[in-house]
């Protein structure tokens, strides 16, 4: 038995739903440092968002591991051990050219859902994805002696890059697709549905005419302290 069948769409899912759900409470936690709910400057307000920012593109990149867990690359064991999120996108895309999230919208009519993908025109793309990253190190990181001097100097222009990336990723991630490869199926997942948490839906393809359809809905036990924005005191 090969690696490829032992793939399995569900395992994937309940990998993929709890980085969704910390990629969810990440986006919050820009938008409170954004409007100044957390007792920051501006600077060091972008400066935390940047490593969110960060953190979001990791999720993003090994969501998509989890979800394309039946490629060639994903099934190597340096795969597993690979931390740079766009070096993990880019082997990915080599094995499948749409293996990046697409936005979608749905929308509910008297025969089913309506599905359209690509139709957010600022949704965060693989080269806009690509030049996150790198930006995240470039803010991240210090510098050197000769840099500093001109490092300190913060800007509306800085300001309105972070709001302008928060944006991209909110349109591409709210509501999203991802195709397998070889015409196999697709999921599309909800980052935040009526339970408070991500859903996705597997469509199957068999054969040439049917489809079939499983919906997975992460829940989380109370015991567990799985969000880092809350109204409750610990």
């Amino acid at each position: 038995m090969n690696k490829e069948s032992c793939f399995s769409t569900e395992m994937a899912v309940q990998g993929y739903l709890p980085l969704m759900h910390e990629l969810a409470i990440r986006i919050e936690l820009v938008a409170l440092a954004c409007d100044g709910k957390m007792g920051m400057s501006p600077p060091f307000a972008r400066e935390y968002s940047y490593l969110q920012f960060r953190r979001m593109c990791e999720l993003i990149a090994l969501g998509c591991l989890q979800l394309h867990g039946d490629l060639p690359y994903a099934q190597k064991s340096s795969a597993k051990k690979e931390w740079n999120a766009e070096r993990i996108m880019k082997l990915l895309q080599n094995d499948y050219k749409y293996a990046f999230p697409q936005c979608v919208i749905r929308n509910q009519t008297e025969n089913g859902w309506h599905v359209e993908a690509n139709c957010k025109k600022n949704a965060l793309t693989f080269r806009d994805f690509r030049e996150l990253y790198s930006e995240c190190g470039e803010v991240l990181h210090r510098g050197r002696i000769k840099t500093l001097q001109s490092s300190g100097n913060f800007t509306e222009r800085d300001y309105q890059r972070v709001v302008m990336w928060q944006a991209k990723i909110v349109d591409l991630m709210n509501e999203h697709m991802i195709g397998r490869a070889n015409s196999k199926g697709f999921y599309i997942v909800s980052l935040r549905t009526s339970s408070g948490y991500p859903e996705c839906s597997v469509f199957d393809l068999e054969g040439e005419n049917n489809i079939s359809v499983s919906t997975h809905t992460l829940t989380v036990s109370d015991e567990v302290v799985h969000s880092y924005v809350s109204n409750k005191s610990l």
